[in-house]
């Protein structure tokens, strides 16, 4: 799942595969071993989790376990952009005007 933080920093959050185990598989293990993980609170504070036996007490204590993804443009307008446009699906692609994007 995709999350966005106030300063518009977007995160991947790997925290229900970090829960799962499937037939005594760790996937929190494996995310660890080939990504940095980060501990994101409520309140949008990040920090870097340094080792594997720190996940589940994040989770436990409410934050969010992610992968850094990248900042979203200085003009990122959610929703608003295409909310009006005149759009067409043709051949599993969207087609919109350019005159109707902000």
């Amino acid at each position: 799942m995709i999350h966005i933080t106030d300063d518009h920093f977007v995160w991947l959050d790997v925290t229900d595969k970090c829960n799962a185990k499937l037939n005594a598989y760790n996937y929190a293990d494996e995310l660890f071993a080939t990504h940095e993980l980060y501990e994101v609170t409520e309140e949008g504070r990040d920090s870097l989790i340094e080792e594997v036996e720190l996940i589940k007490p994040a989770i436990v204590r409410g934050s969010r376990i992610c992968i850094e993804v990248g900042h979203l443009p200085k003009k990122y307008h959610p929703k608003k952009t295409w909310k009006d446009t005149d759009k067409e699906l043709i051949n599993g692609y969207w087609y919109v005007k350019m005159a109707d994007i902000n």
